[in-house]
């Protein structure tokens, strides 16, 4: 790496030489394993290589930013002139001009723990499991229509060095197994879903045994054939971890990334304002340690703290690139990403999640006396006005304290605002680990989850 690190330091004294203000260099090099497996075929299967540098400087105000997937000094050269000829072409047309929040620069190496690395593990022996776990899946029952199992892995490198004198370089192991079933009578279809992910090896399939896990999915799909459609209406309703991380991220963490906070979302201009129960903490965290979303250092080089979204109801601040926090007045908190060195970093979550409360998840179903019981998401959508519908995997009735039927075809929709201000108890069993991958004009990682909680909510369902 010391070719690399040399390279880069000679692009950014050229840079400055030739007068930019500010400039940063990203290289990356990752391997990433994708197989999928459906109706006991290897559908699809790649193993795909990036490596590359990202240029990005500060001229007059205004950025310019090129990349380069050959590397070499005199590509080097020409990306640097390119992104400093495009931020002085832009800069003239800028009517507020950008700066940065300073941040002490950091020189540090850290890595992801992994005890097996995923290239230890043949492809053929990858291929292997999916196999099995897609035969278990169907034949569990001939109900099951149709199934998809699917692995991913990335090893990946990245150095960051800028022109304050950063050195940054983060070594990251992810590896994730989603499984998808749909089971089928007559004109009744079911879908079910799980994924499992994180920071980590290859040793988090031998800890989570993805064949286990098929049959899980399964037997929702297969259950839930006979299961009721719910009548639909304005519900108290008691949201499972996953449901609650899919509102927290889809319906309320975006709305709270400081570019759309600066476009306009429902969370503009509330710091310090109430705007969920006071039994409602949301934090957005680099860790922990193994969670899919995992950030030690964003793509600006700023060192991953917690941050303090909502505490006890009140909003306290939003998720910042060093340009928005100094827009702003804030400190930087680790929250610009790039999908890759090809692309420029943009505010973006990491892992995004409820504080838990007292209450043990039996007893808030025990204390609802007539309700629905949410469980597992499969989908959906939201905006910036915190408006969301999401559709339900698994649902129960609640009366007197006990789930009396299972559901089937449960969507709930509502406003997120609206959603965590009737939340009257919260768990205290948080769980961290629904992994994805968020789509903000740009891929990466995230993770998030929460305790269960109960609320009201719109389920929507027969009239």
């Amino acid at each position: 790496m010391s070719y690399i690190k040399d390279l880069i330091e000679k692009g950014i004294e050229y840079a400055i030489k030739k007068g930019a203000d500010f400039v940063e260099i990203r290289y990356q090099e990752a391997q990433s394993t994708n197989i999928v497996v459906r109706k006991g075929a290897v559908e699809a299967s790649s193993l795909s290589t990036i490596r590359g540098i990202g240029v990005r400087v500060l001229v007059n105000g205004s950025w310019g930013y090129a990349s380069l997937d050959e590397i070499s000094w005199q590509l080097l050269e020409r990306a640097i002139s390119n992104a400093y000829r495009m931020a002085r072409a832009s800069s003239k047309l800028r009517k507020r001009k950008i700066r940065l929040a300073y941040v002490k620069p950091a020189k540090d190496r850290v890595a992801s723990k992994v005890k097996i690395r995923p290239s230890d593990i043949s492809v053929e022996e990858k291929m292997k499991m999916l196999l099995e776990v897609d035969k278990t899946i169907r034949e569990y029952s001939d109900r099951i229509k149709d199934d998809n199992v699917v692995y991913a892995d990335s090893v990946s490198r990245k150095i960051y060095m800028n022109s304050e004198g950063a050195e940054i370089e983060v070594n990251t192991c992810r590896v994730r197994c989603g499984i998808r079933v749909t089971a089928r009578e007559n004109d009744i279809i079911s879908p079910a879903y799980e994924v499992i992910g994180g920071t980590k090896g290859y040793e988090l399939i031998y800890d989570k045994d993805p064949v286990k896990l098929g049959v899980k999915v399964a037997k929702r799909a297969v259950d839930l054939l006979h299961a009721d459609v719910p009548k639909g209406g304005l519900m108290t309703a008691v949201l499972d971890n996953s449901i609650l991380g899919l509102i927290v991220h889809e319906a309320f963490g975006h709305t709270a990334e400081a570019d759309l906070v600066l476009s306009g979302t429902i969370l503009t201009n509330k710091i310090g304002k109430k705007v969920a129960s006071d039994m409602v903490t949301i934090i957005d965290s680099p860790g922990p340690e193994g969670a899919y979303g995992w950030l030690p250092y964003d793509d600006e080089g700023v060192k991953g703290r917690d941050v303090v979204i909502v505490k006890e109801g009140i909003l306290m601040g939003y998720m910042h690139s060093r340009e928005t926090a100094f827009i702003m007045g804030a400190e930087p908190t680790g929250n610009a990403r790039a999908q890759s060195y090809a692309h420029p970093p943009l505010v973006r979550m990491r892992n995004t999640y409820m504080a838990p409360g007292d209450w043990k998840p039996d007893e808030i179903i025990q204390e609802t006396k007539e309700g629905i019981y949410l469980k597992g998401g499969i989908g959906g959508q939201s905006d910036t006005n915190g408006e969301f519908m999401f559709s339900v995997q698994e649902a129960w009735y609640i009366r007197n304290g006990e789930l009396i039927r299972p559901l089937r075809g449960v969507t709930i929709s509502g406003n997120a605002i609206e959603v965590l201000k009737s939340i009257d108890a919260v768990g205290n069993d948080l769980k961290i680990g629904y992994p994805g991958m968020c789509g903000k004009f740009q891929l990466v990682p995230v993770d998030g989850g929460g305790p269960h909680i109960r609320c009201k909510v719109l389920v929507g369902g027969k009239r």
